[in-house]
């Protein structure tokens, strides 16, 4: 993950991704997630899921064009 130090502090990406209450739709978000960060799929697969992926949560989406690996720890609940 790359973070931006100013003055001493740390930043990371972060976004804001709404509780996911349909056990579905969180699966389908951790799937997709990890076709972003696990970049040995096909560039072609990584882009269709990235667009189902903007339909759920663009947030999320945005975040894992920018930092895959800060959308799939975010997606699986492994930061804060």
């Amino acid at each position: 993950m790359t973070a931006v130090f100013i003055d001493g502090v740390e930043y990371v990406p972060k976004a804001e991704v709404p509780e996911v209450k349909q056990p579905e739709i969180q699966r389908a978000l951790e799937s997709l997630a990890e076709i972003q960060y696990f970049s040995e799929c096909s560039h072609k697969h990584r882009a269709w899921a990235w667009d189902a992926m903007n339909a759920l949560a663009p947030e999320l989406a945005q975040l894992s064009a920018d930092n895959p690996q800060a959308a799939y720890d975010r997606i699986r609940g492994t930061t804060d």
